[in-house]
């Protein structure tokens, strides 16, 4: 299920605009559309500029849509707590959208003189649309009109731009060329598995991809560890060690984080795991004894893996779960799978207190997870 989120503002002092009907129009496309069960929208008016970021973190959107004025390069017009015009620049947009990069697939700015600030998302989204000049409210309707009917048709983002434009066109109003598509320039198209794509026919995503499109997910959690065991010449020893990590195939890497994220609504996948990790990896260890036992940085490993699984549903109750305990379903915690089976299960009982194996244990697997997504950065992963 793919959320689309509408922002809208329409300040004092600022011409009316006809944004309820716009908003209307797109809700009654898709409700009409072939794949109307695949989409969901959320709306918000007389957006503030507060208001959008706290949009994007309780909504989770896929799709961002503004409705409103837009005046060029000094920004687009949000309202105050007065309601009064508050301008927004581009590279405050930006920021933002850089922090929900790995949620949001694409941004549309039906506003006047938008096409600097969607250029500036677009370093971070991989589909921005902009309007290069002004548009009136019949061009802006019948563009988001077309542009979501083929959305809900299941074509994708750039078919639907050029519907948009192509709607525009039909209802005899000259500004079909004002709807300006940006792309973000390093998107992998080798990682965009759509139907045909190369690496469909290899045999092992074409398993996974079954499994993960009938939401088998312990069959494909098993297939991913059998794929990445095969791809980086392991499967004879049956998991990684630390210097193998390094040799796993970027191309591959990215067509297993493209595939869990597609198939789960971007619920699962390594770069959901990698977000968290960063968020909790800690460098100095918060346990005196345990720092002073085995040194801050096996302490730092260990704290941050615990840590890491208690968020992502591995360890509960003080206890790490095995494997048969995990949560094979669309309801396990965020960034829960894929599991890293093709890692050397760990200790996961601690005996006594000063369990040495089970600590040690810990911090082998948090120095593993730091390395694995230290790799895949390399690989430029999560900017794709």
């Amino acid at each position: 299920m793919k959320k689309i989120l509408i922002l809208s503002a329409n300040p004092k002092g600022t011409t009316p605009m006809r944004l309820g009907e716009e908003v209307r129009e797109i809700h009654a496309g898709l409700e009409r559309a072939m794949h109307r069960d695949r989409f969901v929208l959320e709306q918000k008016w007389a957006v503030r500029p507060r208001d959008i970021q706290r949009a994007m973190l309780d909504i989770n959107p896929q799709i961002v849509h503004f409705s409103g004025h837009g005046t060029g390069d000094e920004g687009l017009v949000f309202e105050d707590e007065t309601g009064s015009a508050k301008l927004v620049d581009g590279e405050a947009l930006a920021g933002l959208f850089d922090l929900f990069a790995e949620q949001v697939e694409c941004v549309v700015l039906n506003s006047c003189y938008s096409d600097a600030q969607a250029s500036a998302i677009a370093q971070h989204i991989n589909y921005v649309i902009g309007m290069k000049k002004a548009i009136g409210d019949r061009a802006a309707i019948e563009f988001a009109v077309g542009f979501y009917d083929a959305l809900g048709a299941g074509r994708s983002v750039e078919f639907a731009h050029k519907l948009g434009c192509a709607a525009i066109r039909l209802a005899g109003i000259p500004e079909q060329l004002t709807p300006i598509l940006h792309k973000k320039s390093n998107i992998s198209h080798d990682c965009e598995l759509d139907d045909g794509s190369s690496f469909e026919q290899e045999d092992h995503y074409h398993r996974l991809q079954k499994l993960l499109k009938a939401e088998a997910w312990l069959e494909a959690d098993k297939e991913t560890t059998a794929i990445i065991l095969k791809v980086s010449g392991q499967e004879r020893g049956g998991w990684l060690e630390l210097e193998d990590i390094k040799k796993l195939p970027c191309r591959d890497m990215c067509i297993l984080n493209h595939l869990w994220l597609k198939h789960s609504n971007k619920r699962f996948g390594f770069s959901v795991q990698r977000r968290i990790w960063k968020n909790i990896r800690a460098t100095e260890a918060k346990d005196y004894l345990t720092t002073l036992l085995y040194g801050n940085e096996h302490a730092a490993y260990a704290e941050s893996f615990q840590y890491f699984s208690d968020r992502i549903g591995w360890h509960s109750l003080n206890y790490f779960l095995d494997y048969h305990e995990l949560i094979f379903t669309k309801e396990a915690p965020e960034g829960h799978l894929p599991f890293f089976g093709f890692f050397k299960p760990f200790w996961k009982t601690r005996i006594f207190v000063l369990d040495s194996a089970f600590a040690l244990s810990l911090s082998k697997w948090g120095r593993l997870c730091s390395n694995l997504f230290c790799h895949l950065d390399a690989c430029e992963l999560f900017q794709r």
